[in-house]
């Protein structure tokens, strides 16, 4: 009798932990969609002139500790300006981006008003990429006050987040977005072009676009609404507790859908002769993750055939894949890896980006391995290869090799960027995979999911989400990796 009363007991705890954590997920998206700032959008795109204009009010709340006589945007567009200090684009992918030729665009301000009334704004920062908008009033903890931009943005002729060419339009960070506070300031960081040089807390969005009828439009968040006018349409859009907002359209576009859990999963493409299968991977991954990882709180997720002169780019629910790309559907796996790691769990991309790419390069190989694609030991020899190659060059040429983990400006170039975020972190959660094995490392996976979904997660938060599952022996693993003292010793053939 005893036995069986602890069995029910034990039962009931069971199921009562169960729906304590399914229900913790929409409360937490509640809590992010209250207590985050607000966005409202109404734009309009000239393919004539290739311009963007916009109205844009955003009704944001001083969350800190600190008092403000100014809030500060970045305002990424003005980086394809000519002369820009640190231009979008490397030298090494110049000719790549610009096929056909050197093109420049900017964003230029014809009013800000502050409450209704306008103010002597500036634009500042180290390459003229920080938006100031003076307070009228000093604006203390917890106080709000609405901001009203009206802009222009002209795109240049670029395959890269912003731009257009003769195919797609990619309108990705392209608004006045706000400076993400940390300790009580501003993070004003200035743009990289190498990596993602971006930190972002959720907000609520609405936005609407009005562009001739003959552009398919794939976006963040949801349409609500498409208004019909004289060969114009107007789309309506609404996204909660996103962590960006983006745009990719083309008159050339095709569409396939499936629903996946609830969630349709879009594939918006142009040249792709295998387009089924670009959707079967994105539909693969994505069900994957909601399984091991954490449901996918948005209503649909959107891949996107466009041009593009890296591999790919995620945005919330949406991600550019470059076009002809020689590992296309291997992008769209990453990038809609992405959609959980720096989507939905952010972190700091600029200082710990190993922490999402990675994340998402290793999720990638784990899909590959489910999907009876490709072998995880397959492709982890191909990478430890890789990694151990690009090492032992560089020791033959320098005193001393740096392998640990760091900010995006402080690596040489885009390359060795890749070999430490991407290669080399993938190789980090390899070993938590094996050290663990796969039912725990899914559960700190897991873990690590709800202890930090829509927020902006420091290393700690991971490192703690997967020690509590695999004990203390995994913090050194971290440890070793973040600061270079890792030993690879897996057999390379």
């Amino acid at each position: 009798m005893k036995k069986a009363l602890c069995l029910v007991i034990a039962l009931c705890i069971v199921i009562s932990s169960a729906f304590l954590l399914a229900s913790c997920r929409p409360n937490r998206m509640k809590d992010a969609i209250k207590n985050g700032d607000n966005y409202e959008i109404v734009a309009s795109y000239d393919p004539e002139t290739h311009t963007l204009s916009a109205c844009q009010t955003v009704e944001a709340t001083n969350r800190s500790g600190n008092s403000y006589t100014a809030v500060k945007f970045h305002i990424y567009a003005n980086q394809y300006r000519e002369g820009a200090s640190s231009p979008v684009v490397p030298a090494s992918y110049r000719q790549k981006a610009y096929p056909n030729g050197d093109s420049y665009g900017e964003i230029t301000f014809d009013s800000v008003k502050v409450d209704g009334n306008a103010v002597a704004y500036v634009i500042e920062g180290s390459d003229m990429d920080i938006l100031s908008v003076p307070m009228p009033n000093e604006l203390y903890p917890d106080q709000k006050t609405t901001i009203e931009l009206t802009y222009q943005i002209t795109l240049a002729n670029i395959k890269h987040r912003l731009g257009y060419t003769d195919e797609t339009v990619n309108l990705g960070n392209f608004y006045p977005v706000l400076c993400q506070i940390e300790n009580d300031n501003y993070v004003c960081s200035p743009y990289y072009n190498v990596g993602d040089p971006f930190v972002t807390d959720v907000a609520n969005y609405n936005v609407s676009l009005t562009l001739p009828e003959k552009f398919v439009v794939a976006s963040t968040g949801n349409l609500t609404e498409a208004l019909p006018d004289n060969g114009n349409v107007t789309y309506k859009y609404q996204a909660q507790a996103v962590r960006d907002f983006a745009f990719v359209m083309s008159d050339k576009y095709q569409k396939l859908s499936q629903t996946v859990n609830n969630t349709q999963i879009n594939y918006y493409y142009y040249n792709d002769q295998t387009a089924e299968e670009s959707l079967a991977y994105a539909c693969g991954t994505f069900e994957f993750l909601s399984k091991n990882v954490g449901e996918y709180p948005y209503a649909q997720y959107s891949v996107c055939e466009t041009e593009f002169c890296y591999g790919g780019m995620e945005y919330p629910s949406l991600t550019m894949i470059t076009s002809g790309s020689a590992s296309y559907k291997q992008a769209v796996a990453h990038e809609t890896a992405h959609q959980w790691f720096y989507g939905i769990i952010g972190n700091d991309q600029i200082t710990n980006a190993w922490q999402d790419e990675g994340m998402a390069e290793f999720a990638t190989y784990m899909y590959l391995d489910e999907a009876g694609i490709t072998p995880l030991e397959t492709s982890m020899k191909a990478v430890t290869k890789n990694y151990v190659s690009y090492v032992d060059v560089l020791n033959h040429y320098y005193e001393h090799v740096d392998t640990s983990f760091r900010p995006i400006d402080q690596y040489k170039n885009d390359n060795e960027y890749v070999i430490f975020t991407y290669v080399k972190g993938s190789i980090l959660f390899n070993t938590l995979y094996e050290t663990m094995g796969k039912t725990k490392f899914m559960k700190a996976l897991a873990n690590y999911y709800d202890a930090a979904a829509f927020t902006v997660a420091q290393p700690q938060t991971m490192t703690d989400c997967f020690i509590n599952v695999g004990g203390t022996e995994i913090g050194t693993i971290f440890t070793n990796f973040i600061e270079g003292k890792e030993i690879i010793s897996t057999i390379l053939n």
